[in-house]
C-alpha cells in the first residue's frame, strides 16, 4: 500500500492564494505582503511586548543591517531562547539572504562551540554578556525592541533568497550531531499543504519549544506565513501543567504544538486544558493512548492531531485526527502523508510492503524533504536514496529521492494509515527529542574510567511513569557512577544525560556477538523488582530499610553505600523528612548538622548505630564563626539618596517577601529614578522572571508603566566576589548606586551554618565589598533578632539594647539554628565595617507576619507553618517564649523612613513591638486562635510532639521537625532552648519614628490572623477551615 497523498486545506483569501502559488516564492515576501495588506495585525506577542507585521519587519530589517554584506546562504548563528528576539533574529537572517542556525543557549558551552564550528558559522546573534567563549566568532548583540515602524523594503527585495532557510542539528551515533539543511520550500509546504494548514489569520499560536527543535519551525514560520499571531509562552509556564491551560485561555490561544511527553503530563494534570483551542498538535514521540482519551473525554479541542516526522522531513510528514474511535485502539496511528509528501513502507531489501501486519521501514520523499546534511556527502548519500518509481508502485518514470527514517511501522488493516512500531537502530525519542544512543555512549567513553558502555532506554516502571536512559558501564577500579554523570552533564544537553548508571562486569551478547540491549533492559527491571522485594521482606535490616526510605523520598531506583543523599537529589525538605522518618522507624534522632556531615548512606548507617537517642549536644563552632568574621578585614574602605541628582537604588533579596515589598514601595516613590535588583537565575528561570513572579505571588507587581520602567534586573550571584557581574559591571554599579539595601539572605530552619554560609556570610561580605568600592554611599543592612541567639534561656539575658556588643552572645549560638549562627557572623562583619567608617544602619525585625492591611505574607516561613500546623493538630505547645510578631508593612515603613535621613546612619534599630506588653507569646498566640474560633488547646511540649509525630509526613510542620526534635542541651530541643525571651529595647527606633504616628506597630490579634488566613486561602497556599 504505497501512498502518494495530497492533503486538502481550508479555502484561502484570493490575495493570499496568489502569493503562495507563485513560483518561486519567498517566505519573507509572504510576510511582507501581510504587513501591507493587514498592517494592524499582530505578528508576535511576548509578555508586555507585541509587534505588528510592519513593526516585526522593521525590527528585523534593522537587525539585518547590522550584519552588513551577507553572502547568499551564509550560515548565521542564533544563540537565543524562544521569544520575540528569536523571531526577529531569524527573520533578519532571512532578509539578509542568510541561513538561520538556531542553537539553544543553555547547552554546554563546549557543545555550542562544536556545533558552530562544524557548521562553519562566522557570526552569531546573542543577548547575554558572557560571550568570552565565542572569541573566534563575530558576536552581534540583539538590541531591545524599540517599536520601529519605518520600512525600507520593497517587493523586489525578496526575489533571491537562499534555498536553505535553516540548519538544525539532530543526534548521530558517531558522537557528532548531524546538521540538517531545511529548505524554505519545505516550510512553505508544511505551512500550506497539510489538513490543518494554512492556519487562519485570527489564529494565535504558542511558541515555547527549543529553537533548535524542528517544532519551532511550525511555531514561528507556519504562523507568520499564515498571517496569524505568535504567542510566546514562558518556559516556566510551558512546563507547569497547572499553569499551561490557564495561559492558553487567558491569552486566547487557538493553536499549540506540544511534545508527546508534555501532552501526557498536561492531560493527566489538567484534562480540559486544551478545550478552548482549535488545533492541538501532538508529536515528537509515541502518543500515549490513555492521555489522548483523557483529553477527548474532558473537554477536547476542536481538532486533536497526532503527527510524525523526522527533522530531515521538516517537523511533520504524516498526521491523523485523533477521535474517540482512534483513542479506543491499542495504539494511536501516526496517520497518512500530508500534502504532496511521498511515503512508502519497504522491507530490508527495499521492496514495498502493501499488506497490513507486515513491518517495514518508513521512507519519505516530496517537498518537505531536506537537502541533506551540511558538508556530509557520504552520510547524505546513505540516508537519502534514489529508487525506481515503478518498483515502488509510484506514478511516473525514473527515480524518486527518499529519506530512510530508520523507523519501523506497519499499515493498518483496510486503511492507508500507518502504525508506528519502533526504531531499526539505536536512535530513540527521549523527552521529545530524537536521541542517538551511540552519541551518548561516545561521550561516556571519553571518560578515563570507562572501558566500554551500552546505553538503553528503560520502559516506564508504571502506567503513568516515563522512560529512562540507563548506561551500563564496564569500568576501571576507580570508576564512580556519580562522577560519570557529573562529567556527562558538562558535555551533553540535559535530555541526553543518563538517568542512571549501572556497573556491569561484562555485557550479555546476542547470537551475532553484539551487546544484547533487550537482555540489559530485562536485567535492569529484574534488579529493580529485586530491590523492591528486599525492602519489603527485610524491614528489620537497617541498611535495607534506609535504602528503601531514600528510594521512596528521592524517587530513585537504586541506592548504594557510597551514594550521597544530597548529590543524588535530596533537598532540604526531603532531608527534614528523612530525619523525621528515621526517628519514627528506627528510633534514632539525627540532627541536620549530622546528616550533612554523614550524608553518604554508609556513614549515615554508622551514625545511626552509634547515636544516643535520648541526649544530644550541638557542636560548638564558635572558633569558626569568629574566624569567619575576619573575612571583611581585607576590604579597603572607600568612602546619600533621595536628592534630585540621586535616586538610584541597589537592593538584594527581592525574591523574598520583605525585599519584594521594599521593591514595590521604591518603584512607587517619586524620588526614586531606578531600582537595580540583584538575583540569580535558578531552575531555568531568569532573574527577571523570578523577581516578577515573587511580586505577583504577593500581589505587588505594579500595572503602571511609570513604575515598572524603574525596575532594572542584574543577573548575578551574592556568592561571587564581584556579585557575578564581572569587574566592569561591578565597578559601574559601585559608582552608580546612591544607596544599598542588603536584604538578601537564606532562611532555613533545618539547615546548618555551613549551608547558610555562602548566601548569608559570603553574600554579606561581597555586598559590603560593593558598598566600600567606588563612590561613598549608605549601606542599610537587614539583620534579625535571631543574631542574638537564645541568649535569654542560655545566658539569662533580661534586656538587649540595640547597639550593645554581639560578642558575649556567641556562646549561646551553638544551641540555635544555622540561620541564627550565620546572622551573628554576618552582622558582626557589618558592625566591623561600620566601625571602620562605612555609613551603615542595621535593622533587626522580629518574626515577620502578614501585612496589617492585606494579610499578605510568606506561607512557607516558620510562623505561617506553625499556625497552620497547630490548627490542624488542634494543639499549641506550652513554651515560655514571646514570638515578637511584626507586620511586614511596619518593617518596610520603618526602614524607609529611617533610611531617608542620613543622620540615622551608624545605629541599629529593633523593628518589633516598641512596648513589650504588645508582644504576644506562645500562650497568647493560642488565645488569639481560640478567639478567632479555632479549637486549639495549649498542651505540654511532650504531648504536642506526640500529636505531631502522628501527623502526615508532608504536613506544614514537617520541614521544621529538626528544630522541634533535635536535642541540643541535654534533653532540651532547639526550640525549648530558645525560651525566656529577653526584652528587645527599641529606643533608637522610637526616637527615629517620633512625630510619625502614621507608622504604627500593629499587634498580633484576631483581625491580623484572619487577614493572613484569608490571604492563604485566596491564593491557594493553604486551606484553613474552622
Amino acid at each position: 500500500m504505497a501512498n502518494f497523498n495530497t492533503g486538502t486545506s481550508p479555502v484561502l483569501s484570493q490575495n493570499y492564494q496568489t502569493i503562495i502559488t507563485s513560483s518561486p516564492i519567498a517566505m519573507e515576501k509572504i510576510i511582507y505582503e501581510h504587513s501591507k495588506n493587514a498592517p494592524n495585525s499582530i505578528a508576535v506577542e511576548d509578555g508586555n511586548l507585541s509587534l505588528s507585521y510592519p513593526e516585526l519587519l522593521a525590527e528585523a530589517s534593522h537587525l539585518a543591517h547590522t550584519l552588513g554584506d551577507v553572502v547568499s546562504g551564509e550560515l548565521v548563528g542564533i544563540l537565543l531562547g524562544p521569544g520575540i528576539h528569536q523571531i526577529v533574529a531569524q527573520l533578519a537572517v532571512r532578509l539578509s539572504g542568510g541561513t538561520c542556525v538556531p542553537i539553544e543557549p543553555t547547552l554546554p558551552k563546549g557543545r555550542i562551540i562544536a556545533l558552530l564550528g562544524d557548521s562553519g558559522v562566522r557570526r552569531v546573534f546573542v543577548d547575554e554578556e558572557d560571550t568570552a567563549y565565542l572569541h573566534d566568532l563575530e558576536v552581534i548583540h540583539v538590541q531591545p525592541i524599540s517599536g520601529r515602524i519605518a520600512l525600507d523594503l520593497v517587493s523586489e527585495d525578496f526575489e533571491s533568497r537562499s534555498e536553505i532557510s535553516h540548519v538544525l542539528f539532530t543526534s548521530r551515533s558517531t558522537g557528532k550531531p548531524k546538521p540538517v539543511q531545511i529548505r524554505a520550500e519545505s516550510i512553505l509546504h508544511m505551512a500550506t499543504k497539510t489538513p490543518a494548514t494554512p492556519l487562519r489569520r485570527v489564529d494565535r499560536v504558542t511558541a515555547f519549544n527549543n529553537p533548535g527543535f524542528d517544532v519551532s519551525l511550525f511555531e514561528m514560520w507556519v504562523t507568520l506565513i499564515s498571517g496569524a499571531t505568535i504567542v510566546v509562552m514562558p518556559r516556566k509556564t510551558a512546563t507547569d501543567p497547572g499553569a499551561f491551560g490557564s495561559f492558553l485561555k487567558s491569552h486566547n490561544v487557538t493553536v499549540t504544538f506540544v511534545t508527546a511527553a508534555l501532552f501526557q503530563i498536561i492531560a493527566f494534570a489538567d484534562p480540559s486544558a486544551f478545550s478552548s483551542l482549535r488545533h492541538v498538535f501532538n508529536g515528537g514521540d509515541v502518543a500515549n493512548v490513555r492521555a489522548m482519551r483523557t483529553v477527548l473525554d474532558n473537554g477536547p479541542p476542536q481538532y486533536l492531531w497526532n503527527t510524525y516526522g523526522p527533522t530531515e522531513c521538516t517537523t511533520l510528514a504524516t498526521m491523523v485526527e485523533v477521535t474517540i474511535e482512534e483513542a479506543s485502539r491499542e495504539r494511536i496511528s501516526i496517520g497518512r502523508a500530508v500534502g504532496e509528501t511521498v511515503l512508502v513502507l519497504l522491507d530490508e531489501h527495499q521492496n514495498p510492503i502493501r499488506d497490513s501486519g507486515t513491518r517495514g521501514e518508513i521512507y519519505i520523499g516530496g517537498p518537505q524533504q531536506s537537502l541533506g546534511y551540511l558538508n556530509w556527502p557520504n552520510k547524505t548519500s546513505q540516508s537519502f536514496v534514489h529508487l525506481e518509481r515503478r518498483r515502488l508502485g509510484l506514478q511516473g518514470e525514473g527515480t524518486v529521492r527518499l529519506y530512510r527514517t530508520g523507523d519501523m511501522a506497519e499499515w493498518r488493516d483496510g486503511t492507508n494509515l500507518l502504525d508506528f512500531i519502533g526504531r531499526t537502530d539505536s536512535q530513540v525519542k527521549h523527552g521529545g527529542f530524537r536521541v542517538e544512543l551511540g552519541e551518548i555512549e561516545r561521550a561516556l567513553l571519553s571518560h578515563r574510567d570507562v572501558q566500554s558502555v551500552v546505553v538503553v532506554r528503560q520502559p516506564p516502571l508504571s502506567e503513568n511513569g516515563t522512560h529512562a536512559l540507563v548506561a551500563f558501564v564496564v569500568g576501571s577500579e576507580s570508576f564512580q557512577p556519580q562522577h560519570l554523570l557529573e562529567y556527562t552533564r558538562e558535555l551533553l544537553p540535559v535530555y541526553m544525560v543518563p538517568n542512571a548508571v549501572e556497573r556491569i562486569a561484562e555485557f550479555p551478547l546476542t547470537p551475532n556477538g553484539k551487546a544484547d540491549r533487550n537482555a540489559l533492559i530485562q536485567l535492569r527491571l529484574e534488579t529493580l523488582q529485586g530491590k523492591s522485594s528486599v525492602h519489603g521482606n527485610t524491614s528489620r535490616d537497617k541498611r535495607a530499610m534506609l535504602q528503601g526510605i531514600w528510594r521512596d523520598l528521592l524517587n530513585v531506583p537504586n541506592v548504594c553505600d557510597d551514594d550521597d543523599f544530597f548529590v543524588i537529589g535530596g533537598s532540604s525538605l526531603q532531608a527534614a523528612a528523612l530525619i523525621s522518618i528515621i526517628q519514627k522507624r528506627l528510633g534514632t534522632l539525627v540532627s541536620m548538622e549530622d546528616l550533612h556531615k554523614n550524608s553518604r548512606l554508609d556513614r549515615l548507617l554508622r551514625l545511626i548505630d552509634t547515636t544516643d537517642c535520648a541526649h544530644g549536644n550541638a557542636p560548638d563552632d564558635a572558633t569558626t564563626w569568629r574566624q569567619d568574621v575576619d573575612l571583611v578585614d581585607d576590604i579597603e574602605l572607600v568612602p546619600q539618596w533621595e536628592a534630585d541628582t540621586e535616586g538610584r537604588v541597589f537592593i538584594t533579596g527581592a525574591t523574598g517577601i520583605v525585599g519584594a515589598l521594599l521593591l514595590s514601595r521604591l518603584m512607587k516613590r517619586p524620588s526614586v529614578k531606578q531600582v537595580a535588583c540583584l538575583a540569580r537565575r535558578k531552575k531555568g528561570l531568569s532573574a527577571a522572571t523570578r523577581i516578577q513572579q515573587t511580586l505577583e505571588r504577593y500581589d505587588l507587581w505594579p500595572s503602571a508603566f511609570d513604575q515598572t520602567r524603574k525596575h532594572l534586573v542584574l543577573e548575578g550571584d551574592l556568592a561571587d566576589r564581584e556579585l557575578g557581574l564581572g569587574t566592569e559591571e561591578f565597578t559601574w554599579l559601585a559608582n552608580w548606586a546612591s544607596v544599598i539595601f542588603h536584604l538578601g539572605a537564606k532562611v532555613n530552619f533545618c539547615e546548618s551554618y555551613r549551608e547558610h554560609y555562602i548566601s548569608n556570610v559570603k553574600g554579606t561580605c561581597n555586598t559590603l565589598r560593593l558598598a566600600s568600592a567606588g563612590r561613598r554611599k549608605a549601606f542599610h543592612y537587614m539583620s534579625s533578632i535571631d543574631a542574638w541567639g537564645p541568649t535569654g534561656g542560655i545566658l539569662g539575658t533580661k534586656e538587649l539594647y540595640e547597639d550593645e556588643p554581639l560578642e558575649r552572645h556567641i556562646h549561646c549560638l551553638r544551641y540555635d539554628l544555622g540561620y541564627s549562627q550565620s546572622q551573628w557572623t554576618a552582622e558582626a562583619m557589618v558592625r566591623r565595617m561600620r566601625d571602620r567608617g562605612l555609613p551603615i544602619s542595621i535593622y533587626r525585625p522580629g518574626f515577620i507576619v502578614g501585612d496589617s492591611k492585606t494579610g499578605t505574607n510568606n506561607p512557607d516561613d516558620f510562623l505561617s507553618r506553625l499556625i497552620v500546623g497547630c490548627i490542624q493538630l488542634g494543639a499549641f505547645p506550652r513554651i515560655d517564649q514571646r514570638l515578637e510578631y511584626v507586620t511586614v508593612d511596619y518593617v518596610i515603613d520603618s526602614l524607609m523612613h529611617i533610611a531617608s535621613d542620613n543622620k540615622n546612619l551608624g545605629k541599629s534599630y529593633s523593628l518589633l513591638a516598641p512596648d513589650v506588653r504588645q508582644s504576644v507569646d506562645v500562650e497568647g498566640t493560642c488565645a488569639v486562635l481560640n478567639e478567632a474560633g479555632y479549637d486549639v488547646k495549649l498542651v505540654s511540649y511532650e504531648e504536642w510532639m506526640e500529636r505531631l509525630s502522628k501527623m502526615p509526613e508532608d504536613g506544614p510542620l514537617a520541614p521544621l521537625m529538626p528544630m522541634f526534635q533535635e536535642k541540643v542541651l541535654g534533653r532540651l530541643t532547639r526550640w525549648e532552648a530558645s525560651q525566656y525571651s529577653p526584652v528587645y529595647r527599641c529606643d533608637n527606633t522610637v526616637e527615629a519614628l517620633k512625630g510619625h504616628p502614621d507608622i504604627e506597630f500593629t499587634p498580633f490579634d484576631v483581625t491580623l490572623l484572619e487577614k493572613s488566613i484569608s490571604f492563604w486561602n485566596r491564593k491557594g497556599f493553604y486551606h484553613v477551615r474552622k
